[in-house]
């Protein structure tokens, strides 16, 4: 609203009538002002750990999400990780000598007297770079027949000089599961290995790996949609300069990628898992995975406890901080009694915790409580913040809880949101893909690649197998 400033001789020149009705003008512009900087401040208050907003966007601020609290943890290594001890191997690929050599002061030559091994040490380093070029001759047998007799080249060997699958494995590899840039992975071929293949040649070895790997792609799928409990989520992308959406399905075993312009049920129709889902599917409450009612499903926690911190912080209500500890005091019994090796938690603590969160949600909607329908604006009427998280925990409760008693399910949604976070940094350091092949083959790599690891399997050795005949 642009209003031009009166001067003392209009002022002089209003009637009472037409002076009220501009302090009645002024009035409306200061509210949509106040209005107005009010969301800005909540913007600019909102951080990674009160929203769902990435930590690249918190900038200097940055800092840890749940910091650690004293005496919470020890320093150093915890009791409970496997650690990574370097330790002496059996059959080293080669062995050193050191001998004593000289003369003793008694005159004798240390060469010739009998030696007695006293200490080992080992020392772990990597071969020379180099490549191996490997020529293939075939040969032909003229049988007495007259007949003559050729065997054929192995099916990866095609004629001419071409580069081998180890090396092409090695090239898709840094592009597509370690997210360099194609520039870099040729000047990284050229520096280590002396071989210069184009930018061009080694997005063609993405495609074709993309290709011969469709058969693994459809085994995530499936994994993941056998699961009993799946993770969902999505985020969005750039494909040929439009936004695009990257779909992801996670479970212990497996891990699916797949893109779309839409972000909704046209998408997860298109990727293939949740209509024909029926495990627990934990997500972040967006509108399009509750058409899925075949499956059971549960909610993220975890975007509760940063919306409850925000609300926590920006209103100064107690409610906010009691239903976060009421969440964590859930997540907290559970581990303990997963950790005293326990089946179930006390049938009391289930039915209490519960109703205690009740009651501050019942706390939280009578201070914002759901405004009702405008009867002369037929559009949705805007809830406060407050109100739209209070009713989803009202409405979604089973959902909130179901990690409480159903122990397959966890307390949040981090394995989808792990699976996310790797591809943000692959966009990050092309900007996007320049086509739909491009998107394709990326989710069909990554989606084997992730998989690949958590099947204990080395990814390069999976994506070799996708330039051997």
């Amino acid at each position: 609203m642009n209003l031009q400033r009166p001067t003392q001789a209009d002022l002089d020149g209003m009637s009472h009538a037409e002076k009220d009705a501009l302090i009645w003008l002024l009035f409306e512009a200061v509210v949509n002002l106040e209005s107005r900087l009010k969301e800005l401040e909540e913007r600019v208050e909102k951080t990674s750990r009160n929203s769902s907003k990435p930590p690249s966007s918190d900038g200097l601020r940055k800092g840890a999400a749940q910091p650690r609290r004293r005496g919470e943890k020890p320093s150093g290594g915890q009791a409970d990780h496997p650690g990574k001890t370097l330790r002496m191997v059996e059959t080293p690929d080669g062995v050193v000598d050191v001998r004593p050599s000289g003369v003793c002061v008694c005159g004798r030559e240390l060469s010739e007297q009998e030696a007695a091994l006293k200490e080992r040490r080992q020392q772990i380093d990597l071969p020379e770079p180099r490549v191996v070029v490997t020529e293939y001759r075939q040969w032909s047998v003229q049988c007495g027949c007259g007949r003559e007799h050729c065997e054929v080249f192995p099916g990866d060997v095609t004629p001419n000089i071409r580069y081998g699958p180890r090396l092409k494995a090695y090239a898709v590899g840094l592009v597509e599961g370690h997210f360099v840039s194609l520039e870099r992975v040729t000047e990284i071929l050229a520096d280590q290995y002396g071989v210069h293949p184009s930018d061009g040649t080694v997005q063609a070895w993405v495609k074709q790996a993309g290709e011969r790997l469709a058969d693994d792609y459809e085994a995530t799928r499936m994994a993941v949609l056998e699961a009993e409990v799946g993770h969902f989520d999505e985020s969005g992308m750039r494909v040929a300069g439009a936004l695009h959406w990257l779909h992801v399905g996670a479970c212990a075993r497996a891990v699916h990628y797949s893109t779309h312009p839409k972000r909704g049920q046209d998408a997860m129709e298109a990727a293939g898992i949740l209509p024909a889902f029926k495990g627990c599917a934990v997500h972040d409450h967006w509108k399009s995975y509750w058409h899925y009612s075949q499956a059971t499903h549960a909610l993220c926690n975890a975007h509760h406890l940063r919306e409850l911190l925000y609300l926590a912080e920006s209103t100064g209500h107690w409610w906010p901080v009691a239903l976060r500890q009421v969440l964590l005091e859930g997540l907290e019994a559970v581990k303990q009694a997963q950790a005293q090796k326990r089946t179930a938690l006390d049938s009391a603590f289930v039915a209490g915790v519960p109703a205690r969160y009740d009651e501050q949600v019942a706390n939280g909607l009578a201070v914002f409580p759901v405004k009702p329908p405008d009867p002369d604006d037929k559009r949705c009427r805007k809830q406060h913040p407050a109100t739209n998280l209070l009713v989803r925990l009202r409405d979604y409760k089973t959902e909130v809880w179901r990690f409480l008693t159903d122990w397959r399910v966890p307390f949040d949604n981090n394995r989808a949101e792990r699976t996310v976070r790797p591809v943000k940094v692959k966009l990050k350091v092309s900007g996007g893909f320049r086509s739909e092949a491009g998107a394709k083959a990326f989710c069909i790599l990554r989606s084997v690649w992730e998989t690949s690891r958590l099947n204990s399997r080395n990814p390069f050795e999976v994506l070799r197998t996708a330039f051997t005949a």
